[in-house]
């Protein structure tokens, strides 16, 4: 009965001590902002393309945006005619309280820890055209973010999503080359709260790439991803390596990023894609309750008196 007793008050003890290391609350935060600003498709020359330097010009603006918490979405999506019109969906939010966060807001949150809350978040913007339509000047500007946030002991997940797109068909009137010019801000974040449950982790990232395909060939005449907007901008952490990361990235005023195509053929018929998206997941492992703990503990603690009277 020594023994038991004393096996007892050494579980106690153990358990009682673990509670100061056991997290009152463990969190794990993502967020990923993409802006890419004055957009445009330039002649060898430097002045914009317009509708009238096209002998076909036909495709869409698609956008979306998806939020998600524990497997629970909220969607929305937008396709509009590249000369109607550009998208903006309304920005999907799913959890509480989303920060405080509205329609067409691209500041980044400030740093964590603390993390904002437990939600999954996600906008898109885009306004103007990368070519001169009628007597709108050329110069698109696509906003897009995606957050997700983890802040309950709890099994808990965060998942946001969001993407611009362009597609479009043309044929030139007269051959030319054709440069991509643009400006852009990037940031991503990824943080996991130290003594964070297994496989907890945050995960943000941004992609972005335009490419020029010959309809006749099906072969890609033209790619352009730049790796501050792609690979360099991926951040993350796990409960193996808590902390936080962050990426930033922006061209210098006057400095946009620029590529040149090769030439392009009169009468030839191409198409071009342009990608914008943005990834944000944060998902934490359920952790033993402090309260939980305790009266495990207690419970020990009791059985051990109990035996101590019985012995006496």
């Amino acid at each position: 009965m020594t023994t038991l007793r004393k096996s007892l008050l050494a579980t106690a003890a153990l358990l009682a001590a673990s509670l100061a290391s056991v997290p009152v609350q463990a969190s794990t935060f993502a967020s990923a902002i993409l802006d890419i600003n004055n957009f445009r498709l330039l002649h060898s020359n430097g002045t914009a393309y317009s509708t009238t330097d096209f002998t076909i010009l036909q495709g869409t603006n698609d956008a979306h945006a998806t939020a998600s918490l524990n497997n629970d979405f909220a969607n929305g999506t937008s396709s509009i005619p590249i000369l109607l019109g550009v998208p903006n969906v309304p920005h999907q939010c799913k959890g509480a309280p989303c920060a405080g966060l509205g329609e067409n807001n691209f500041t980044a949150l400030p740093s964590p820890p603390p993390v904002p809350g437990t939600f999954g978040y996600a906008d898109q913007d885009l306004t103007g055209a990368s070519i001169t339509i009628g007597a709108a000047p050329a110069g698109a500007h696509a906003r897009t973010r995606a957050d997700a946030s983890t802040a309950l002991n709890a099994i808990a997940s965060g998942n946001s999503d969001v993407g611009t797109s362009t597609t479009f068909q043309f044929t030139l009137g007269a051959a030319d080359t054709m440069t991509v010019s643009f400006d852009a801000t990037a940031f991503t974040q990824a943080y996991v709260s130290p003594g964070s449950g297994p496989d907890a982790n945050a995960n943000a990232r941004l992609s972005w790439s335009i490419n020029i395909i010959d309809l006749t060939t099906q072969g890609t005449i033209f790619d352009f991803a730049p790796p501050d907007l792609n690979a360099l901008s991926v951040r993350s952490r796990t409960d193996g390596s808590p902390g936080i990361l962050t990426y930033t990235f922006a061209t210098l005023p006057g400095v946009p990023l620029t590529k040149v195509s090769p030439l392009l053929t009169a009468g030839t018929s191409y198409q071009i894609t342009i990608q914008h998206n943005t990834l944000a997941n944060a998902l934490q492992q359920e952790l033993p309750e402090p309260d939980s703990l305790a009266v495990l503990a207690a419970g020990m603690l009791a059985m051990s008196v109990a035996l101590r009277r019985r012995k006496s």
